[in-house]
């Protein structure tokens, strides 16, 4: 990511676009983070300069008001005496905030550049807080421990041989949970610990009140992330309605782990997925998180809640006999096509996710200059830039961008001779009917088509085949044909078994992609071919 030196928080990363700007450090600790940074969405400068200065007013203003909410905090400082116990919940304080709060950002997702950033400001960090230990140079971690307090809204009471011990106990907390982030940035699985568990004697326990209530901390998880998906604003939001409706509005800090598990099997008895059940508990424990990164709470009673195991299986691929059915449809051998809405999708998607082993939504957004020749091969190129369209492209993870050579059976089939008819058309998009949904997906009216098809016209009823069982007869496809793991994972653009230097860019060229995915076969099967070649 490249820094445009004419105009403050203006970064290009591509050709795309990102505001980026530095967390004050006074309320880095209220927010979990040290720096904010989205996308603007345009790769235009002009436009990206207007943004901008949206985004930076906007930014300030919201800072602003966190300086307000926390100044409002410390008028309510409870005062403690420091004694073996008050030391001990505050290095467990900080440790379950540190890592629960490190969590929640990773659940979120880093980009590799941005893990690669904060791993190197805490690898130097680190050495800083060694040589602080070293040389008992504990005002150095004062500042950080002020903070903290501030946050519990707890003012310590004692003679100053006990506040340095204090000091020194905490530096070392601080220290030891550096070194598990490290580990986490490792990769090493690093578990969160559970909160403490706070004493209550009136003299000296920290405040516990019933606090904010969860729709103040959907709010703010709203407000510190404006740019969340729509998509998963609602889901959040349906998760929130429902537990309140069976536990009740009371305060998010009279809340305990019984309430979360009385909702886990209130889920469960309803007949979901344990992993839709898994899904809607980790919201829940997103927003306690909230609360915890912001000061307003101390525990979160949905970290770690038990999942029973699944007894269902995966997606199933397609046998070859459901395969002949799909692909002598009348889609295939007509010209029948699902709706309106859909057209040319309704054959090819099927067809580019069988051969390509590409996901829906990877292929409803493809664009005609997506489909290139690279080294003399035609290739997909699948990426999340912004294209001439002006609209932002979604991909499953940074693994997901790849290019992928054209399976000869596509350009048989005509793939590329449909491409070039919608260039002379001067088309923008490769299935230009396809219309972006309310969350602003392009494969939402295929998806329901295709599925009302494959079960009420081929007659496939069962529930475990659907559209991405493609992706798993390509992965079959993979292991019959003896692919590598690492180039079977490089053409489905998992992260999977890959090593770390094929993480940050393609380490296989288009050549040897090309050899592999021409060993990709499905023996048995005949597509029939879409567009002929012109006579």
């Amino acid at each position: 990511m490249s820094d445009m030196s004419q105009q403050t928080h203006l970064f290009k990363r591509n050709s795309s676009y990102y505001f980026r700007a530095k967390i004050p450090r006074d309320l880095q600790p209220y927010l979990g983070k040290q720096e904010e940074k989205f996308s603007l969405k345009t790769k235009d400068y002009r436009e990206a300069k207007k943004l901008v200065r949206q985004a930076s007013t906007d930014f300030d203003r919201r800072c602003q008001q966190l300086r307000g909410e926390l100044c409002y905090r410390l008028q309510e400082k409870m005062p403690r005496v420091i004694d073996d116990d008050l030391i001990q919940e505050i290095c467990a304080l900080w440790r379950h905030h540190t890592l629960a709060g490190d969590e929640y950002s990773r659940q979120e997702g880093l980009l590799a550049d941005e893990l690669d950033e904060r791993a190197g400001e805490r690898r130097s960090t680190r050495e800083q807080l060694r040589e602080m230990l070293r040389k008992g140079q504990l005002e150095a971690i004062e500042p950080a421990l002020q903070v903290f307090l501030d946050l519990l809204g707890v003012e310590p009471r004692g003679d100053q041989n006990r506040y340095r011990t204090l000091l020194y106990r905490f530096l070392q907390t601080v220290t030891e949970v550096h070194d598990q982030q490290l580990a986490r940035d490792a990769g090493e699985v690093i578990w969160s610990p559970e909160p403490p568990v706070i004493r209550h004697s009136s003299a000296t326990s920290l405040p516990v009140a019933h606090g904010p209530g969860l729709d103040e901390l959907f709010e703010d998880w709203k407000r510190f992330n404006p740019r969340r998906p729509e998509r998963t604003v609602d889901d959040v939001c349906l998760v929130l309605e429902s537990f309140q409706q069976l536990v009740g509005k009371k305060g998010a800090a009279a809340m305990d782990r019984q309430d979360i598990i009385r909702y886990r099997d209130h889920l469960i008895s309803q007949g979901l997925r344990p992993k839709t059940v898994g899904k809607k508990i980790t919201f829940l424990c997103t927003l306690f998180n909230v609360g915890i990164n912001s000061g307003k709470l101390t525990v979160n009673p949905a970290q770690r809640i038990p999942i029973p195991k699944s007894d269902s299986r995966s997606w199933l691929p397609f046998d070859l006999d459901d395969l002949k059915r799909i692909f002598s449809s009348p889609l295939y051998t007509d010209g029948d096509q699902l709706g309106r809405g859909v057209r040319e999708a309704s054959a090819w998607l099927p067809l580019l996710s069988l051969y390509q082993g590409c996901r829906v939504e990877e292929l409803a957004q493809l664009l005609v200059a997506d489909v290139q020749k690279i080294d003399g091969i035609h290739c997909l190129i699948i990426d999340d830039n912004l294209g001439e369209n002006g609209k932002e492209k979604r991909l499953k993870n940074t693994n997901s961008r790849r290019r992928l050579p054209l399976h000869p059976v596509l350009i048989e089939a005509g793939f590329v001779r449909y491409v070039e008819r919608l260039c002379e058309r001067k088309a923008v998009q490769v299935f230009p009917d396809l219309k972006p949904d309310r969350y602003g997906k392009l494969s939402a009216a295929f998806s329901k088509a295709f599925m009302k098809y494959l079960r009420k016209e081929i007659g496939i009823t069962d529930r475990l085949k659907v559209f991405h069982s493609f992706r798993h007869n390509f992965r079959d496809a993979c292991r019959e044909a003896g692919l590598d793991e690492e180039i079977s994972d490089a053409l489905m653009g998992h992260s999977g078994t890959q090593k770390m230097g094929r993480r940050y860019g393609n380490s296989f060229s288009v050549r040897c992609l090309d050899k592999a995915i021409y060993k990709i076969d499905y023996p048995g099967l005949k597509i029939p071919i879409l567009i002929p070649e012109e006579k």
